[in-house]
């Protein structure tokens, strides 16, 4: 079987693919990643859940005047 990487377009075999599920705003999102464009994903991923935390670290400080 042959999947499609989301990320390049590029046809490859299914032992090649990493299959990535996403519930988010819209539903469930299915990703199709191949090696290459999977470590620039999981980089991104790792960025994004930083922000996040630091964001909500933020919030819970409290205000000094």
């Amino acid at each position: 079987m042959k999947y499609i990487c989301n990320r390049c377009s590029r046809v490859q075999q299914a032992d090649d693919i990493t299959i990535h599920h996403i519930s988010g705003a819209n539903g469930l999102e299915i990703v199709a990643l191949c090696p290459s464009c999977l470590e620039k994903y999981l980089a991104k991923t790792q960025i994004d859940t930083d922000k996040k935390d630091d964001d909500a670290e933020r919030r819970k400080m409290s205000m000094k005047w």
